[in-house]
């Protein structure tokens, strides 16, 4: 049986916010996908995240705080960083 995907909506009127938190060509969504192993689907401010229980859980936790920073440009190194940072406690 597949665990139930983890659903996670955003302020639809923030295009730019959710442009910065995806990164160019949605980069930083697929670095989160490789790193926990998950499948990341996205549809205009509403992100699907499907995996094993703890990792899809993780993403979401990631992905909302990656959000509140994303009012500027989050490079690469800023996603990895915060994967390291959670993955190394």
């Amino acid at each position: 049986m597949n665990p139930k995907p983890v659903e996670i909506s955003f302020p639809p009127d923030d295009n730019q916010r959710l442009a910065n938190l995806c990164g160019v060509l949605d980069e930083n969504l697929m670095q989160i996908e490789s790193t926990l192993d998950v499948s990341i689907t996205r549809r205009g401010e509403h992100f699907n995240i499907r995996g094993k229980v703890a990792q899809t859980r993780l993403a979401a936790w990631l992905i909302q705080n990656f959000y509140r920073q994303a009012n500027h440009n989050l490079s690469i190194e800023q996603i990895q960083l915060g994967l390291i940072e959670v993955m190394n406690p």
